[in-house]
């Protein structure tokens, strides 16, 4: 797993569950966010690999 992956699995999960946390102790607006926050980070495509595809250039006439 790469470096940024894991930190931005970490950082979401702690996001989470400190939104939990706060929705627990009836702190509903920095729960909410928390939640959302989290949810966000790990729901954020990470490019793992890149393709490269040459197209051939048109023939000019």
């Amino acid at each position: 797993m790469e470096l940024w992956t894991a930190v931005f699995l970490g950082c979401g999960l702690f996001a989470i569950v400190r939104g939990v946390i706060d929705l627990r102790d009836r702190r509903y607006a920095w729960g909410g966010l928390g939640v959302i926050a989290g949810l966000g980070l790990l729901l954020t495509p990470i490019p793992t690999h890149a393709v490269k595809i040459d197209l051939p250039t048109p023939a000019h006439s």
